[in-house]
């Protein structure tokens, strides 16, 4: 499937739009998810996912095939969730109104109960939301989407160290924020 990728990239690059399109299809789902995972509501997730293959459509002529397309892709979708997260910051000094959102991400423990899940997702959807956006995003695509370590770094352009700060961080805030919802 490598060969394949790296063919449906140089033909992209050189103009092929049924070739980017498979690119798409072949990536999309995981962008789309990691779009809900950092923004948190569907609406901004399928407009962050919208920017995110417009911007790599613009761009697929500069890829140079040093990384994984996937990784240029999710590089490409935490920029521009920085991008939107600035955006929105701008917008909300301007009107002073903090819009709430709801999670997007089901707790699958039966144990507990219905109301109880929607109120612990509640919660983590606020303590998420109140982290700086760098700590968010690693926590994130740490614990949300599997990644390891070494790939948040790669995609965040970060190195593996403060990668681990970033995650040291977040659960330090996290874990006083959701104390009440901690189980035996």
């Amino acid at each position: 499937m490598e060969n394949n990728i790296t063919t449906l990239i140089l033909e992209a690059k050189s103009g092929n739009t049924v070739a980017f399109h498979k690119l798409v299809s072949y990536h999309d789902e995981r962008i789309m998810t990691l779009a809900l995972q950092l923004t948190r509501d569907k609406q901004d997730a399928e407009d962050l996912y919208q920017e995110v293959f417009m911007k790599a459509y613009k761009a697929i002529g500069s890829f140079r095939l040093e990384s994984e397309f996937f990784t240029w892709l999710y590089r490409i979708t935490v920029n521009s969730f920085y991008d939107l997260q600035r955006k929105a910051s701008r917008i909300q000094k301007q009107e002073s109104l903090a819009p709430e959102k709801d999670s997007t991400h089901d707790i699958a423990d039966d144990s507990i109960p219905s109301a109880e899940k929607e109120e612990i997702q509640h919660a983590v959807t606020n303590a998420l939301n109140q982290l700086p956006t760098q700590q968010k995003t690693a926590f994130v695509m740490k614990h949300y989407e599997g990644l390891k370590i070494r790939e948040i770094a790669t995609i965040m352009n970060l190195s593996d160290g403060t990668v681990k700060r970033y995650l040291f961080r977040a659960i330090e805030k996290l874990r006083p924020m959701l104390k009440e919802y901690r189980y035996a």
